[in-house]
Formats: C-alpha cells, structure tokens, sequence
C-alpha cells in the first residue's frame, strides 16, 4: 500500500550489512571538554557584577508609606456632623419619652442635637403641667360657682 504523502523513495530499505552493523554494540569514544580558564569570583574579589540592562521598560519602584508611631492612628474616622437641628426639638415636644431617651443617648457623642431633643422634652412637659393646672383651676371656679 503506498501513500502519496510519503513516497518509498525518501525511505530506503537497509540492506544486511546496515542491520548487521546496527545488531553489534558500538563503542563510544569519549573526549575531555576544552574549558577554558576559571573567572574569579566576583564575592571575593570585591567586583560588582555590571548593571542589567534597560529593556525599555520603566523598572518598579516601592511607593513610601508614611510611618507610624505605635498606637497613634493614620486615619480619624470622620464623625457626623452635630447641627443640633430645630427637627429634634419638635420631635421632644411632642413625643417626650422619646426626647428624654435621645438625650440621654446622645449627651456625649452629640451634645448639641442631645440638647436640642432634650430642651424639646422639657418644654413639652412643662406646658402640659402649666396647661393641667389652668383645666384644674377652671374646674374649681366652675364648681364653686354652681348653685345648688
């Protein structure tokens, strides 16, 4: 069968005599490499060994931190804002509770806005004593003045 890829010419049929040669052990001879004389080393000697060149690529530099002492802090979290908005006062005036409860919470972290709901709560509590007694007092005056 033949291929027409790969014609029987290219690929000759060795003879007796080749296969005969390829049958028996071949003895090798070995030669000694030439070297040539050995370098110093240059850890010894003291030399440098040349720069590496260029290949036109920027090489990479470390970037610098800035340095620390222990326990001081590179970064301060930013706290909000205190605007001690009119919006809490109202919210302690009408929900008192809840204007004591801020107060109490925020007095430290934000003590204008604390003062803010805390100021709404209070007054909130006042006018409804002030408003109690004048109901009472008319209540009073309304009864004493009945006639039986």
């Amino acid at each position: 069968m033949s291929d027409p890829n790969f014609p029987p010419q290219q690929y000759p049929n060795p003879s007796q005599s080749q296969r005969a040669q390829y049958d028996q052990p071949r003895q090798q001879v070995y030669q000694q490499p030439q070297y040539a004389q050995p370098q110093a080393n240059p850890y010894v000697t003291g030399q440098q060994y040349a720069q590496t060149p260029q290949y036109g690529q920027p090489q990479y530099q470390q970037p610098q931190y800035a340095q620390y002492q222990y326990g001081q802090q590179p970064y301060a979290n930013p706290q909000p804002a205190d605007t001690g908005s009119f919006g809490w006062a109202v919210l302690g005036f009408f929900f008192p509770i809840v204007g004591l409860i801020l107060f109490l919470i925020w007095k430290t972290e934000k003590p204008v806005s604390a003062k803010q709901a805390g100021m709404g709560a209070l007054i909130s509590v006042i006018v409804s004593v002030v408003l109690w007694l004048i109901v009472f007092m008319f209540a009073l005056a309304a009864g004493s003045a009945a006639v039986y």
